[in-house]
């Protein structure tokens, strides 16, 4: 009998302590407010008028973090009237990892998205931040938590 109450008791102390732990580990596990850095890189330097500058964009994940290859990871920049072109990109995989590797569906290192944009042929001489957005989806390692997440990104643009 004693040992019985002492199962029973053991039992709900245990049950207590799992869910709340859970809880515990639901509520740290959110959204992060920046699971990567975004780094763009703009070449050539200054671009002539009517020209194309090739801007390479990088997801570089913060510590234990990882960026997933799909959905992919998307650049879209509008268009900058007398400027430039709208102009979007992707990398990654056009379908999810098979089900027996999900470790797949990772980038092990920042790939360069690279993307064209076309200069106005009537575009003014100078220098100018070209506002676009990149959108991607990101997994904490150690909670399995995923998400998607977008970051506007500033693409500096020469205009000789």
């Amino acid at each position: 009998m004693l040992l019985m109450m002492i199962y029973r008791n053991a039992r709900k102390s245990l049950s207590f302590m799992v869910m709340l732990g859970l809880g515990t580990a639901l509520a740290a596990d959110g959204p992060l407010a920046e699971p990567a850095k975004i780094e763009v890189e703009v070449a050539p330097k200054a671009v002539e008028p009517g020209g194309e500058a090739l801007v390479t964009l990088r997801v570089v994940p913060k510590d234990g973090v990882k960026i997933n290859r799909y959905p992919k990871i998307k650049l879209t920049v509008p268009e900058v009237e007398g400027v430039i072109l709208s102009a979007e990109g992707t990398l990654g995989n056009p379908k999810p990892p098979p089900v027996d590797n999900p470790e797949s569906n990772y980038f092990n290192s920042p790939e360069p998205l690279e993307l064209e944009l076309q200069i106005d042929p009537n575009a003014p001489s100078g220098r100018r931040k070209i506002e676009g957005q990149v959108k991607y989806f990101y997994c904490v390692a150690a909670s399995g938590f995923c998400a998607p997440a977008k970051a506007d990104v500033k693409i500096p643009v020469t205009v000789r």
